[in-house]
């Protein structure tokens, strides 16, 4: 996909770290479980990689809503079973409650104002329709430097408390698990040293060698443990670093 820059908010196949590509997989093989024989709308679908997941794991059709024009173009042209447009989020192009299943990960934290959004979603379900979507887990990314992409990333509860005033059954789940104390610990000590201009030392001593993912596309079978999704547990030991809610409209 040479039109679109890989800047850590979107999947490039070809470019994306294997990390961070492990883990959109997986929330898509997550989301997939709910789609079968459903009209689906993968609300910020980037460069389309996910919402072709969503069709190959059964759903009847899939629109993906993408605000970046050239992510959306290269969608289009490489996965022709899906149907992709440019909208905003908060406002998009589809009539009220044309889906079964609203999809939109890692796109609440960039919003000023979550609500318009969550509305949205609301808006373009069907009665009894699913929403499903994925944020950083506040408890766990506040420690990191700021992420400039990002507006507002939320702690669970205050998660689950948004979320309920748009929709019922709301179920929170937690992906992947950091031993807490230990995380942070090296996360602090890293920004200090980085902060005495000592980065290249960190990223021999604290990190692991960034490896681009060989593979292009998701798949419905790899699995990665990892950065499994289980309903959502936190102590003072074990963290998750996402969180995802599934939820329902009245």
């Amino acid at each position: 996909m040479p039109d679109v820059v890989f800047t850590g908010e979107r999947i490039v196949p070809g470019v994306t770290p294997a990390g961070i590509f492990r883990e959109h997989e997986m929330r898509y093989r997550f989301a997939g479980d709910f789609v079968r024989d459903r009209v689906v709308v993968d609300l910020a679908s980037g460069t389309g990689v996910g919402t072709d997941l969503l069709m190959k794991f059964g759903a009847r059709a899939c629109v993906g809503l993408e605000l970046d024009f050239r992510a959306a173009a290269c969608a289009a042209s490489f996965y022709r079973e899906c149907r992709f447009a440019v909208c905003d989020a908060g406002s998009t192009c589809l009539r009220d409650g044309c889906a079964d299943v609203v999809v939109s990960f890692e796109t609440i934290e960039h919003l000023a104002s979550p609500a318009p959004f969550l509305a949205e979603c609301k808006r373009l379900l069907r009665p009894g329709g699913v929403f499903i979507c994925s944020t950083p887990n506040r408890e766990v990314h506040r420690w990191y430097a700021p992420n400039p992409f990002h507006t507002h990333e939320f702690f669970p509860r205050e998660l689950m408390g948004l979320m309920n005033q748009f929709f019922i059954d709301c179920r929170p789940y937690g992906q992947g698990e950091v031993v807490f104390p230990l995380h942070i610990s090296r996360v602090l000590l890293g920004r200090l040293l980085e902060s005495i201009r000592c980065k290249e030392r960190v990223k021999r001593l604290l990190h692991r060698p960034t490896a681009t993912a060989p593979e292009t596309e998701f798949s419905k079978t790899s699995l990665h443990p990892e950065y499994a999704i289980k309903p959502y547990y936190s102590g003072w030991f074990l963290k998750p670093p996402y969180l995802i809610v599934t939820a329902r409209k009245v």
